[in-house]
């Protein structure tokens, strides 16, 4: 039996072709499936916690960016899509505190230490090796102390490398030893990791 050929990494292009064509492609703004993702996504962080020097890779248009800038003293997103970050920046220009910046995320990274890294939705768009160095990115993050909590869609697609499932799977491979709350949904896998001692509450 042959082996499956892996499939190539989701190039700047492809979200280039899809932001030109659409203000929101995937409907973060109104959809009620993203809103409920998002309350989830904010209360597995903790009801209570905030953190000093967030990162958000892959913010899109800023919807999620502006419910984490509630959560962070100073809060960096980044994308790889320049009209992306453009509406970001209209989204977010009332919210002190935020950097945007366009960097492709893992190959450039932010300087300086993070309390707090988000990946939401942009994990299954690497090719193994891209993955690898994401997975390296975020073990130094967690060796620093920080929080990284991952999200993502787990139901098939035909264009992305991994699906969710696999992009958490090989997360917990990886970083299972600071693996510290699975709040997964059927339709989207939820995972935290704490690089310092979790909270009393275990939230």
């Amino acid at each position: 039996m042959s082996q499956a050929v892996p499939r190539a990494r989701v190039g700047r292009e492809f979200f280039d072709d899809l932001y030109a064509r659409s203000e929101d492609p995937w409907d973060f703004a109104t959809s009620d499936y993203e809103r409920d993702k998002y309350a989830h996504t904010l209360d597995a962080l903790g009801a209570t916690r905030r953190f000093a020097r967030g990162l958000e890779v892959g913010c899109s248009i800023g919807v999620l960016t502006a419910e984490l800038a509630e959560r962070c003293d100073e809060l960096v997103a980044i994308d790889v899509s320049e009209r992306a970050l453009a509406r970001a920046s209209a989204r977010l220009s009332a919210r002190p505190g935020v950097t945007l910046a366009q960097l492709t995320f893992p190959e450039e990274m932010p300087g300086g230490r993070f309390d707090l890294v988000v990946c939401s939705e942009v994990l299954y768009y690497l090719d193994d090796g891209a993955f690898a160095l994401a997975a390296g990115r975020l073990r130094t993050a967690l060796e620093d102390g920080a929080t990284v909590l991952a999200v993502h869609w787990r139901p098939a697609t035909s264009r992305y490398p991994l699906r969710g499932d696999e992009v958490h799977d090989r997360l917990r491979a990886e970083l299972g030893e600071w693996h510290a709350l699975d709040r997964s949904r059927p339709r989207y896998r939820l995972d935290r990791f704490e690089g310092h001692r979790c909270p009393p509450d275990g939230s």
